[in-house]
C-alpha cells in the first residue's frame, strides 16, 4: 500500500495487510510490538538509575558540568515518562503529546551538550587573557551562539512535533508527514552543526590548554599528571558527544528520506528503534565515567601512565620537563651549551644568566682529589670556581622562579565591562 492509501499514519501496513507500528509513537496492534515493548522497558529502568545518577550531587549550578548534568537530568525524566506511556499505551488517541514528548526529550539532550560546549567557552574566556585573545574577543558572541544554537531547535522541531501530532489526529497524513520530514531534515542540520562545532572546539581547547599551560618552564610531575588526567576527561566527554551526535544526524536523516519503506521492514524498524533508544543512555554512561575519573582509576586502566610506577616513566617525565626547560632557555641563550645529565642547555655568558651545573655534573675524583690534598693548585683552584658556580646557579633558579610565578600571577582575562553609549 502506498503511503497516500494508509488509514493510520502511526501504523503503516504492507500489500499482505500486515501493520507495522512507528516505534516513536506506539508499539500496539504490530509484530514487532514484543520486542519493541522490551527495548522501552529496559530504556525505562536505564532512564531512572541515570537520573538519579546524574541528580546525586544535589541541584546543579551554572557551571559547564553542573548544566550538563542538569539537562541529562532532565533528558532521561522526560525518556522515563515516554517509555512509560508507550508500554502502558496511554494516551492512545492524542498523537500530538506523544510525538511532542518524544522530541523533547532529544533536546534536552542537544541542550546538554551545548551548555558543556558553551560553558567551557565562557571559562576559558574568563580565565586567562592569553586565552580570551586566542579563543574568542568578546564573550557576547558566546552568548549569542548559545542562544542560537540551544533556543532554535526547542522552537522550530516543537513547533513541526506539534504540528505533525495534530495533523495525525486529525487525518491529515499528507501535512502530517510534510511536517515530520520538516522535523527530520532540522534535526539532521542542528545535530551536524552541532557535531562540528564540538569537535573544532575540543580540539582547539586542548591546544590552547597545551600551549599555555603545559610548555611552559617550571612544569612539575604533578602539573603534568593533573594536565593528562584533564585533557583524558575532555576527549572522553567530547568523542562520546561527537559520536553520539553523528549517529543520531545519520538516523535522522535516513529517517527525513525513507520513514516508510523503513517501518515496513522490520528488522530496520526495530534495529534503528534499539539504535536510538540506547544511543543516549549509552552516551551517559561515558560522559558519566569520565567526569568521575579519578587519577587512580585512570591509573589502574592505563588510561594515564603513572610517573612513580617505574624508572622509565620518572625518566620520561623528567626528559619532558628538562626539554621545555631547554627550550625556554634556548631562546635566551648565546653560542655557549653545556650538557646535563638530562639534556643540553644553551646559555649565555652573562651576569644574568650564568652558567649552570648540578652539583652531579662534578668530576667525584677531583673532589675526592682534592679532599685528600693530592692535587696541583691548578685542580684546587678549578674546583673552587666550580663551587662557586653551583652556589651561583642556586640563587639565579630561585630569582627566575619568583620572576615566572609572578608573572604567571599578572595573566588575567579583563572583567567584562560595557562602554556605555556616548549619545552626544
Amino acid at each position: 500500500m502506498s503511503i497516500v492509501e494508509q488509514t493510520e499514519f502511526i501504523r503503516l501496513c504492507d500489500d499482505d495487510g500486515v501493520c507495522h507500528c512507528d516505534w516513536r509513537l506506539t508499539i500496539s496492534n504490530c509484530p514487532e510490538g514484543k520486542a519493541l515493548r522490551i527495548m522501552y522497558i529496559v530504556e525505562a529502568i536505564g532512564s531512572c538509575v541515570f537520573a538519579l545518577l546524574d541528580f546525586r550531587s544535589g541541584i546543579p549550578r551554572p557551571k559547564p558540568i553542573e548544566s550538563m548534568a542538569c539537562m541529562g537530568v532532565a533528558f532521561h525524566v522526560v525518556r522515563l515518562i515516554q517509555a512509560c506511556i508507550i508500554i502502558t499505551d496511554a494516551a492512545p488517541n492524542n498523537i500530538a503529546f506523544r510525538s511532542w514528548i518524544f522530541e523533547f526529550g532529544w533536546q534536552c539532550v542537544f541542550g546538554a551538550i551545548t551548555c558543556y560546549l558553551f560553558g567551557i567557552a565562557h571559562t576559558l574566556s574568563t580565565s586567562s587573557k592569553v586565552i580570551y585573545d586566542n579563543w574568542i574577543h568578546s564573550p557576547y558572541i558566546i552568548d549569542g551562539a548559545f542562544f542560537v544554537v540551544t533556543g532554535f531547535p526547542f522552537i522550530s522541531n516543537n513547533i513541526c512535533a506539534i504540528l505533525g501530532g495534530i495533523y495525525i489526529d486529525q487525518k491529515k497524513f499528507e501535512l502530517a508527514n510534510t511536517f515530520t520530514s520538516a522535523l527530520y531534515h532540522f534535526w539532521t542540520f542542528y545535530t551536524c552543526f552541532l557535531g562540528i562545532l564540538l569537535l573544532y572546539a575540543g580540539l582547539r581547547l586542548l591546544r590552547l590548554l597545551r600551549r599555555h599551560f603545559i610548555n611552559k618552564p617550571g612544569v612539575t610531575d604533578d602539573d603534568l599528571k593533573k594536565f593528562s588526567l584533564g585533557a583524558l576527561k575532555v576527549k572522553i566527554i567530547v568523542v562520546t558527544a561527537f559520536s553520539c551526535i553523528m549517529i543520531f544526524a545519520v538516523i535522522v536523516i535516513l529517517y527525513a528520506s525513507y520513514r516508510y519503506e523503513i517501518i515496513l521492514y522490520k528488522p530496520y524498524n526495530v534495529g534503528i528503534g534499539i539504535v536510538v533508544t540506547f544511543n543516549g543512555i549509552v552516551g551517559t554512561g561515558f560522559v558519566l565515567f569520565g567526569i568521575i575519573l579519578n587519577p587512580k582509576v585512570a591509573t589502574l586502566t592505563g588510561l594515564v601512565t603513572s610517573s612513580s610506577g617505574g624508572n622509565d616513566n620518572t625518566t620520561d617525565t623528567s626528559v619532558l620537563r628538562g626539554s621545555r626547560m631547554s627550550k625556554w632557555l634556548s631562546s635566551k641563550a648565546g653560542a655557549s651549551t653545556i650538557a646535563t645529565p638530562n639534556t643540553t642547555v644553551g646559555v649565555e655568558s652573562s651576569p644574568k644568566l650564568p652558567i649552570r651545573l648540578p652539583a652531579a655534573a662534578l668530576d667525584k675524583k677531583l673532589i675526592a682529589d682534592v679532599e685528600s690534598g693530592r692535587t696541583p693548585e691548578s685542580s684546587r683552584h678549578h674546583y673552587q670556581q666550580s663551587i662557586e658556580l653551583v652556589g651561583q646557579t642556586q640563587s639565579c633558579i630561585e630569582e627566575e622562579r619568583l620572576q615566572y610565578n609572578a608573572m604567571i600571577s599578572s595573566i588575567r582575562a579583563p572583567q567584562r565591562t560595557i562602554i556605555p553609549y556616548n549619545t552626544e
